[in-house]
């Protein structure tokens, strides 16, 4: 559900677990978002060096190579404008104090789709699309209703031919 009125955000997604990642991105990019995707904490961070500007990365914790606490580290030193979303499996107790302070959100994996969007959305400052799709849903009723008056009366009028069919064939016998 892309808005028209806000511009496009871009999201770089950290996870070793590149199935769930993809899940992640086409949910996202459903949502109107430009994704990229890294496998690694490391790969993560070169891709934000060399690549185009990140507005939030969803970083998870337990990764291969620099783990999420690292790799949040290097980004809050180099690359201070970018946003994280902390997601992952682990217990938030068992974080470390700097891996759950050092996002702006923590999210626990399994996440919604809902939830996903929202705290991405949260995160990147944009307005919520309840409003939108409040609106949305009144105009597709709007254009949806004189098809229905149609079908209606379309029915209504099948009903009188059936009857006068049934009435002619009952008083013909």
């Amino acid at each position: 559900m892309q808005s028209t009125a806000s511009p496009t955000r871009t999201v770089l997604i950290a996870d070793d677990d590149i199935t769930l990642s993809h899940v992640w991105r086409d949910i996202l990019a459903g949502a109107g978002f430009n994704v990229l995707t890294s496998n690694s904490g490391l790969k993560a961070l070169d891709t934000i060096r060399y690549g185009s500007k990140i507005d939030v990365l969803l970083l998870d914790h337990n990764m291969p190579t620099l783990d999420g606490t690292h790799t949040l580290e290097h980004l809050k030193s180099q690359f201070p404008d970018v946003k994280a979303i902390g997601i992952t499996g682990v217990e938030s107790s068992r974080l470390p104090a700097a891996y759950r302070e050092g996002v702006q959100k923590l999210l626990t994996k399994p996440v919604s789709g809902a939830d996903l969007i929202d705290a991405v959305r949260s995160v990147a400052c944009l307005p919520a699309v309840v409003e939108a799709e409040t609106k949305k849903t009144a105009i597709n009723w709007v254009r949806f209703a004189p098809w229905y008056v149609l079908f209606l009366i379309a029915i209504a009028g099948i009903a009188v031919l059936i009857d006068r069919a049934a009435s002619a064939m009952f008083f013909s016998w």
